[in-house]
């Protein structure tokens, strides 16, 4: 007697999942700020013009304008996206350094890398180029605003700040911060140049007078 079961026909594989309208355009806007940041990096302000981006991304102008509507939106929101990337970073890697004997000195190490790198390159390219457009000029002070809240919001989280010092406390990361952008901007000019090095070091001799570690 042959107890074998009933074989079931073959069935077709699983289709698909067709992705929704929202879902392609979120990764159509993903694409345009990817393609942007590199963009930036790559050729700079003048050279990442919306006819190149377009075209990077595989895009037609259209269906660029679509999504951002104007060059200096697309430009800011980009700079916002890879700030919000560096700055996950930039908690992860202070986080690691809570245990560390100069976690002040180490916050300041990532810091500069930050505003050294990629992300501070578009932020200065963006700066220097919002000087003569004034359509760039008020995205940027929109955007630096909001990039403002999250860099108080960090630091407040890493370093002790009480209340009632709070104008201090903030004047110090301010004061850190156009300290980095500036030693950002000499060594583009002056890439060898070793007092760079030892402002940096100054700079973290006299951090811990504002800031205090948790």
């Amino acid at each position: 007697m042959n107890d074998d079961k009933p074989r079931r026909p073959s069935e077709p594989p699983p289709r698909r999942r067709r992705r929704t309208q929202q879902e392609r355009s979120a990764e159509t806007r993903a694409l345009l700020l990817d393609v942007t940041v590199e963009c930036l990096a790559e050729v700079g302000y003048a050279g990442a013009t919306s006819q190149v981006i377009a075209e990077r991304a595989g895009l037609t102008r259209g269906a660029q304008l679509h999504h951002f509507g104007s060059k200096a939106q697309l430009v800011t929101a980009a700079m916002e996206y890879l700030f919000e990337r560096r700055i996950e970073e930039f908690r992860a890697g202070a986080a690691e350094l809570r245990s560390a004997a100069d976690f002040t000195s180490g916050v300041l190490d990532l810091l500069w890398q930050m505003v050294s790198g990629p992300a501070g390159h578009a932020y200065l390219e963006l700066a220097i180029a919002a000087r003569t457009d004034p359509e760039l000029r008020e995205a940027m002070v929109q955007s630096t605003r909001r990039m403002d809240a999250q860099v108080d919001a960090t630091f407040r989280d890493l370093f002790d700040a009480p209340a009632e010092a709070g104008g201090f406390f903030e004047l110090a990361i301010w004061a850190v911060f156009a300290l980095l952008e500036g030693l950002a901007i000499e060594r583009i000019v002056r890439p060898d140049d070793p007092k760079l090095e030892q402002i940096l070091t100054l700079l973290k001799q006299m951090a811990p007078m504002a800031m205090s570690p948790r």
